[in-house]
Order: C-alpha cells, then structure tokens, then sequence
C-alpha cells in the first residue's frame, strides 16, 4: 500500500514537471517539507522567527550562487511566520502572547506602512508595479519585524540566544571577506564583479571586500552596527568567557569594517559610543568610550600614523571635508533638488531605483546616484516622508535611552538594550549624508 501511495505521487510530480517546468514541479515537491514544517513550528514559534533572521542574514548574498528573487523569498517567509502565529490561538499550550504587540511601535510602524500604501496614489508615479516591489522593503517588512519580534521574543533568554545566532553570522561574514582578500574571488563573486560590481569594488585605492552582503558598502555599514553592538554587551554580562567572547567578536567586526573600505561605517562606533557615554551608568565603562572616541578620531583626523596602509588612508579620507567624492555627492544632491521643488511628497516608491530608467516621467533620476538611504526616502517619499522617517528612528532611540535610564532594573537586559540603541543611533549618523536636503521648500 505504501508503495501504491508512493508510486501515484512520484507519478503526479512527473507529470507536473512534464506539463508545468522544472520550478512549478520543485515547488510542488515542497508541500509535503512546509507541511512538516509548519507542525514543526506550530509548536515552537520562536524558532520559525530564529528561521527568518537567518535567512534574512544570508539571503541578498546568495543570490550571486543561485539564481532566486530575494525579496519574494522573503515574502514566502514572512507569510509563513503570520500562519504559525495566526494558528497559535487553536492550540491548547500558549507558545506567544498577542498582547507584547500592543505597544506605541507597532502603531508608528502601521502608520508608516499606510503612507507609504498612499504612495501608490503619488501623481509622480507612473508604474504601479514599481511601487509593488519597492514598498515591502520600505514599509512592509518594517511593520512586520516590529509585529513579530514583539510576539516572538517576548522572553529574555530568547534575546541571548538571537545574540548568540547572530555572533556567530558575524563570525562567518568576517570570515568570507578575509577569504576574499586572501585567496581572492570566487568564480561567482568575479562574474559579478565583471557585470559592473568591480567599478565600485576595485577602485584606485584598493580592493572593498563585501563577504556574503549585496555589496561593500553593507558589509561594512552592518558589521560595524554588530561591533558596537557586542562592544556595548560585553561591558555588562556577568560571565567572564561570554564578556571576553562578545569582546573577541567586536574587534574582529572591526576588521571586517576596515576591509570593507566603508568610510561612512566609521560614524557608527564615533555617535554609537558617544551615545553610550551619555546612558551608561558604568564609570568604567563610560572612562573607557571617551577614550576609544578621543584617541579614534584624534588618530584619523590630526596625525598621520599608518598613512601608508590603504585601509587607514581610506578611513582618514571619511574627516576631509575636501574629499572628492564628497564633492560628487553633494553635485548629485544640488542636482535633484532641482527635480524634487514642488514634490514635497517625493515622486513616488520605487522611481529613484536603477529600474526607473523603465519607467515615466523621472527616468533621469534613476541614474543619478543617491548615496545614502536618506537622498533615496527624501526623492521617493517627499521631505514629508523623510521626516517622519527620522522621527520614527529618533523615537525609538529616547524611548529606548529612557528605558535604559529609568526602567529597566536588570543589569543584562539595560545592556543589551543600550548596545542596540547606540548602534541604530549611529546609524542614523551614518545615513546623514543627504548635504542640504533641508534647504528644499
């Protein structure tokens, strides 16, 4: 009988694979696997949550190795992290509690997402394909992670245990990239490079290495965030071998930053430990920023130790202010002020990406560079759409400050929370590079 049952279904998948192609036929063979896998994690949520940071980790990166769309990937994932979590009232044990979602994040992000669902109505928009595929990063995985992080990771030891995970991404990112400058590109890392990559990558100041990421400039900007991040942790966990481990991470995160040849990555540790010193109520911890600070930025800026290496002169490159590609940026900027005057609402998600050039009535600014992610919500989303932006990462950085100063009690947690607020504050200096956006009308 097993073997009846057997025989039909391997019959059937032929027959799909024969009348529908090789992918139809594969997703198909996936059904019995996400059955599996949905009973699977019916019963332990927090791990289909472990599933999505993961992949989300390594999924942009491995599309150089096989050919997928990243973003409806994600989108896959997504959908079946909602069905665990809609199906979660119908069994007996409690696994989540919805109530850990109803806090003032969730409604600032699900006001974001609806105006960046309006958007679709922006008269400078001519395609709304484009806005399909360009609005889930901006506004519907936002609203998401914020939904389901909340439900997931309701409990301390799950927070540890994400940080662990992602220590050990960190590792292996660090780890691709000394490959790279080592042993050098792998067969598809070259044929990206050949396609257009080697024209941001190797340039006259040496080679950027961009490990697993879409690029070097994620690479650097993002394992520059984790330093930070395992920096700030490591001063308050209380076991010596986990405090000695999260230090060993962060340095070797800082490497991975250098190499990367990111110049903008360097603002996060200089505004991340600036932060720090303000909420940290660790004299030790707080004599030992300022002097990581001082002596960083007195070294890149007023001597000139270790100019010979190409990774220090690119490092000291980000404190000239006559620095030449900061010149082009600014050209850009002055550039598409003049195509933003009267759009106070931008010209619409997706208009400013490289596939614009498909589009009407701006093809023209698809080709001018944005540089940052702000120049890129400044066209798309308007002055307005900018604002509420940064309105919405500078709530997150007092709420949390306030909670790291006055609520919270436990030593770990505060520190966990103050390395994450510190981080994402210095990313938002990093991402400032927008000139004088605010001169716009």
């Amino acid at each position: 009988m097993v073997f009846s049952i057997l025989y039909v279904l391997v019959w059937s998948l032929l027959q799909v694979i024969l009348r529908f192609g090789h992918t139809v036929g594969l997703l198909v063979s996936l059904v019995p696997l996400l059955f599996f896998a949905l009973v699977f994690f019916l019963d332990r949520p927090y791990y289909s949550f472990i599933l999505l940071f993961v992949v989300n980790y390594l999924i942009s990166g491995g599309t150089r190795y096989i050919s997928y769309p990243p973003g409806i990937a994600m989108d896959v994932i997504f959908f079946f992290l909602l069905v665990v979590l809609l199906l979660q009232p119908m069994r007996t044990i409690k696994a989540v509690d919805f109530k850990n979602a109803a806090h003032p994040l969730t409604f600032i992000a699900f006001a974001w997402l609806l105006y960046c669902t309006f958007q679709i109505l922006n008269p400078g928009s001519s395609s709304i394909y484009a806005w399909l595929v360009n609005v889930r990063g901006i506004g519907v995985y936002f609203f998401l992670v914020v939904l389901l992080s909340s439900v997931y990771l309701g409990k301390f030891r799950n927070m540890k245990q994400v940080l662990n995970i992602w220590s050990v991404l960190c590792l292996f990112a660090v780890l691709k990239a000394v490959i790279q400058k080592t042993f050098g590109f792998d067969p598809f890392e070259q044929e990206w490079l050949a396609e257009g990559g080697a024209r941001t990558h190797i340039i006259h100041s040496g080679i950027r290495y961009f490990s697993i990421f879409t690029d070097a400039g994620n690479f650097g900007s993002g394992i520059s965030f984790s330093a930070v991040v395992f920096s700030i942790v490591a001063f308050s966990v209380k076991k010596r071998s986990v405090k000695i481990y999260f230090l060993v991470v962060a340095a070797i995160c800082y490497y991975g930053m250098i190499i990367s040849g990111t110049r903008g990555s360097l603002v996060i540790p200089f505004a991340g430990y600036f932060l720090y010193t303000i909420l940290s109520k660790n004299v030790r911890a707080i004599i030992i920023s300022f002097i990581v600070i001082v002596a960083g930025f007195w070294f890149l800026n007023f001597t000139y130790i270790g100019h010979g290496n190409i990774y220090v002169r690119r490092m000291r490159s980000a404190f000239n202010p006559d620095d030449e590609s900061l010149g082009v940026r600014l050209e850009n900027q002055r550039i598409l002020r003049t195509y933003m005057a009267g759009n106070p609402l931008g010209v619409g998600i997706g208009m400013k990406r490289g596939n614009a050039v498909l589009y009407e009535p701006h093809p023209e600014l698809s080709k001018i560079p944005h540089d940052s992610w702000y120049v890129l919500l400044w066209v798309e989303l308007g002055i307005v759409g900018m604002i509420m932006y940064i309105m919405i990462l500078l709530y997150i950085i007092f709420h949390g400050s306030f909670l790291v100063m006055v609520v919270l009690k436990n030593e770990e947690l505060r520190g966990m929370v103050a390395a994450l607020v510190c981080a994402l504050f210095g990313c938002l200096g990093c991402s400032i590079q927008f000139g004088n956006i605010w001169s716009v009308s």
